[in-house]
C-alpha cells in the first residue's frame, strides 16, 4: 500500500523588462516552472491532490476540475510519470493553500485517465479510484 506523500512547489520565472522597450510594446508572461526536488520521489510515495467537497472511492471514475496551480502541476506530473495520485479531501474547504493539517489522513489512490485543458483555459482530470490509503508521513519538497 502506498503510504507516504509529497508536495509539488510552484516557482514562477521572473519577467525581465528592458529599459529600451517602448511602453506600448506587448510583453510575454512567463510560464510557471515546476521545481524539481533534490531527491527523486520514492517508489512508495504519492503525489497528493487536495480536493474540496468531493470524495473519490475505489473503482469510481470521477471528472475533477483542477483550479490551483500546484494542483495542475501535481496532476500533470502524475500523468507524465504515469504514477498514481493520492486524492485527499480537505478538512476546511475554504483554505486556499492546504497543508498537512488541512487534509484528512485517509484518501484514495487514483490513476489519471485523461488530463484536459479546455478552450476557455479550465483544467480537468478524469481520475479512476484504485484503492484507499492512509498517510504515514508528509515528505518535504
Amino acid at each position: 500500500m502506498t503510504d507516504a506523500i509529497t508536495n509539488i512547489t510552484n516557482s514562477p520565472t521572473p519577467l525581465r523588462v528592458d529599459a529600451n522597450t517602448p511602453p506600448d510594446a506587448p510583453t510575454a508572461i512567463a510560464a510557471p516552472q515546476i521545481e524539481v526536488a533534490a531527491h527523486p520521489l520514492p517508489d512508495d510515495a504519492l503525489i497528493i491532490l487536495p480536493v474540496r467537497k468531493v470524495v473519490l472511492f475505489p473503482g469510481v471514475i470521477l471528472p475533477l476540475m483542477i483550479g490551483r496551480v500546484q494542483s495542475r502541476e501535481a496532476v500533470a506530473q502524475a500523468a507524465r510519470l504515469e504514477r498514481p495520485l493520492g486524492v485527499l479531501l480537505q478538512t476546511k474547504p475554504d483554505v486556499e493553500q492546504p497543508g498537512p493539517d488541512d487534509l484528512h489522513s485517509i484518501g484514495t489512490t487514483a490513476s489519471v485517465l485523461r488530463y484536459l485543458t479546455t478552450t476557455d483555459g479550465a483544467h480537468h482530470a478524469i481520475c479512476q479510484g484504485i484503492k484507499r490509503f492512509r498517510v504515514l508521513q508528509f515528505l518535504p519538497g
